[in-house]
């Protein structure tokens, strides 16, 4: 795998000299299922892509598709494969709003450092389609994780406060350091944890959120976490953001996600108006 990031990253630093034209890219990543991943990418997603002119990529890297499933309201017949397939024809839109490159069964068939190179070289294509891209990925440190570290700007992880949390933080966060030593030391820049589906009153979750945040320390840590709401299951059902919900939970449920959201969209334009 080091040696595939290795040239990987040089393939990138070469193809984007002084990086004038790019997308921002969000990688939504932690290795494990369950904890939230699909469930942030899309609110994201759909987020990003409310203000007027906006064209937002969505690429989803999980063989499951579950993003694929809960987007399907929106711009779609692209398929995330068809970036690792050279000969694939990919004729793009510069169209507002969110295009979903999703899913299918090809993506089981990614397992080559070939498949990454691919991968990174017609994600260039990208840039002068898309503002935004945010990534979903699976539950496995795999070339479909890979890629999309390899193309990354930053990284949020959503994680659920079970005993094992900090495992799980702990992998992620070794392979973030793992990337960017591969990368040349361009940097990743890590979001934080975000706490995930988190019944607050519940003794033993918020006993096991702190364990956590002191495993990692506070600066890995996102600054909020996403309480469990049945508002959340009835969006994801209903394929739709949590603010298009009615009842007497949706309003809650919205303000939490969108203050969330608003910190995450802050963070990355902030790091993009940085000197390079």
């Amino acid at each position: 795998m080091s040696a595939t990031f290795a040239t990987a990253a040089t393939t990138i630093e070469r193809g984007c000299p002084g990086r004038k034209i790019f997308v921002k890219t969000i990688v939504i990543s932690l290795l494990k299922g369950g904890v939230g991943k699909t469930f942030l990418a899309t609110h994201l997603a759909w987020y990003l892509a409310e203000q007027a002119g906006r064209r937002v990529a969505y690429i989803d890297l999980d063989p499951q598709g579950s993003s694929t499933r809960r987007l399907a309201k929106e711009r779609n017949g692209w398929f995330s494969a068809d970036l690792f397939d050279p000969e694939a024809k990919l004729v793009l839109e510069d169209a507002p709003g969110i295009t979903v490159f999703g899913a299918d069964p090809r993506l089981q068939m990614v397992k080559a450092a070939a498949d990454v190179l691919d991968f990174i070289g017609r994600f260039r294509g990208l840039p002068k389609h898309f503002d935004y891209c945010v990534i979903d990925t699976g539950p496995k440190w795999d070339e479909l994780t890979l890629s999309a570290m390899a193309v990354a700007d930053e990284v949020i992880a959503p994680v659920q406060v079970a005993e094992d949390s900090i495992e799980c933080a702990k992998m992620l966060l070794t392979a973030l350091k793992k990337a960017e030593a591969a990368r040349g030391g361009r940097k990743v820049n890590f979001l934080g944890l975000l706490p995930s589906m988190v019944n607050a009153f519940d003794k033993r979750e918020m006993e096991n959120a702190v364990k956590l945040a002191h495993a990692v320390g506070p600066t890995m840590m996102f600054p909020a976490f996403v309480k469990a709401r049945p508002t959340y299951k009835h969006s994801a059902e209903n394929h739709h953001a949590v603010w298009h919900e009615k009842g007497s939970g949706a309003k809650a449920a919205s303000e939490e996600i969108r203050t969330i959201l608003a910190e995450v969209e802050r963070r990355v334009d902030t790091r993009t108006k940085e000197p390079a």
